[in-house]
């Protein structure tokens, strides 16, 4: 991997554990998606690929649909929408063998070879995410007469610290595609 990839992979790191972190002091149905979420990601970034990672697509895909029936309702959404596209970005990733293809160095790194992806999934992945995540905070917002009310600085911390991770976590793995 570059230097750049391993940056990419630290940051992405970085952001789902500063997802685990934000959700450590609820119930496990809170805490435990990004807790799997980020250990698919730690094997990932060790060069596992394959079968094994389209397994862990499925164990994602599968937590994002278990975290729409029974998350918590205050951030039902956009844990759905984060964990639905680290689903889509782990399938991509299942593309590409434990060594890679021809060319590559590491399953993290696919530019380069025909047939894999360019900066075009990047832009559509990330902008999909956005949009989506955008959709979850304006469908909330209609619903309501206005913006929720606030628990005190500490929870605007968790929150910003959740979704700080949240973006960390999607770009960077998404970047690690281009």
């Amino acid at each position: 991997m570059t230097s750049v990839h391993h940056l990419m992979a630290l940051l992405g790191l970085l952001g789902a554990g500063a997802c685990v972190m934000g959700r450590l002091t609820g119930p496990v149905r809170d805490w435990a998606p990004p807790a799997v979420v980020l250990a698919v990601m730690a094997l990932m970034v060790c060069g596992v690929g394959g079968p094994t990672l389209a397994a862990g697509a499925g164990t994602v895909a599968a937590l994002a649909l278990w975290t729409a029936l029974a998350g918590q309702a205050g951030s039902r959404g956009t844990a759905v929408v984060d964990l639905a596209t680290m689903a889509v970005l782990t399938a991509c990733a299942s593309r590409i063998g434990r060594d890679g293809a021809p060319g590559h160095r590491s399953a993290m790194h696919m530019s380069g070879a025909p047939g894999t992806y360019d900066i075009r999934l990047f832009l559509l992945l990330v902008v999909c995410w956005a949009l989506a995540r955008a959709g979850v905070r304006l469908t909330a917002l209609v619903r309501t007469s206005g913006p929720p009310p606030t628990d005190g600085v500490g929870a605007q911390r968790v929150a910003a610290l959740q979704e700080g991770g949240s973006v960390a976590m999607v770009v960077a793995m998404a970047a690690m595609l281009a």
